[in-house]
Formats: C-alpha cells, sequence, structure tokens
C-alpha cells in the first residue's frame, strides 16, 4: 500500500483547487478590487459551487482581470505600443463578456452602460446565482479556467 493507499497517483491532481471540466451552479462570494503584488489594479470574482450532490460543493473558482489606469484615454490607449494595446482590448473583452455576456452567453446580466458609471462597485454581484462553465490546463490539470459564467434567471 503506498502514502495514497490503493489510489493510483498518476490520477491524483496536483492542483488542490481543482475542479472537473463541467458546468455547476455557483454564487459569487467574493467581488472586489484589489491590487496585486505588482501593484495591478484588478477585478476579482470568485464563485462558490452549490451543488451539494457534486464533490466539488462548495469549491471555489476565481477569476481575476487586470483593470487599465483609471485615467486611461482614448488618446492614451493610442499612444500605446500595439501589443500593450492589443493585450488590453483582450482583457476589457473578457471582463465585458463575463459581465455583460455576449451573443452566446448571458454572463453576469450587468448592463455595460452601468460599467461606464465611475462609482460602479463589484459588490452588487455577491449573491448572484450562476451556472459556471469549467474547463481545465496543463498535462496533470494544473490550471482551472472559468470558460464562461451566466446568471441564473428564474
Amino acid at each position: 500500500m503506498s502514502i495514497f493507499g490503493m489510489l493510483d497517483a498518476a490520477n491524483i491532481p496536483s492542483n488542490p483547487f481543482w475542479i472537473e471540466e463541467g458546468e455547476y451552479p455557483a454564487q459569487i462570494t467574493k467581488a472586489l478590487y484589489k491590487n496585486n503584488r505588482d501593484g495591478q489594479r484588478q477585478l476579482v470574482i470568485e464563485y462558490t459551487v452549490t451543488d451539494e450532490d457534486s464533490q466539488f460543493n462548495d469549491q471555489t473558482a476565481t477569476h481575476y482581470f487586470n483593470l487599465v489606469d483609471k485615467d486611461m484615454t482614448a488618446e492614451k490607449f493610442a499612444l500605446l505600443p500595439s501589443d500593450e494595446q492589443h493585450k488590453i482590448r483582450r482583457t476589457n473583452s473578457s471582463i465585458k463578456k463575463t459581465l455583460c455576456g455576449n451573443s452566446q452567453h448571458s454572463g453576469l446580466g450587468v448592463d455595460a452602460n452601468d460599467l461606464n458609471d465611475p462609482d460602479w462597485k463589484p459588490e452588487v454581484l455577491l449573491g448572484t446565482n450562476v451556472t459556471l462553465a469549467i474547463s481545465n490546463y496543463g498535462a496533470n490539470n494544473e490550471g482551472v479556467n472559468i470558460k464562461w459564467v451566466n446568471v441564473v434567471t428564474e
């Protein structure tokens, strides 16, 4: 018998936060702005699986989005190198898809116009029930990726 009993060590994920690929009912349990270690301002949204029949019940998955500087304007954006513009466009599109949805997914149901308000607070999302789609990456499922999220409307 090994340290894992009769379980095959090769089949054990090396990521303690691993969630099997699939769709899960979840709830937003954290939504806030913060600065990361590098001082980059971020939007952080944490989802907690709420499927009591799932082995992943109460497990969390977190979205981290880097935000542009608060004083970013179209003129300043245009002066950035093209690779930085590309990175910002991709990140901003990912944020908008998550918050506002797109043609395939409803996102979190936020109206895009609300995001123009400098006083919009992500905390308004707390307690929102969602369907969370998870995918994994890496040879040994090292990472958990949030493919998409849809607000549950009943």
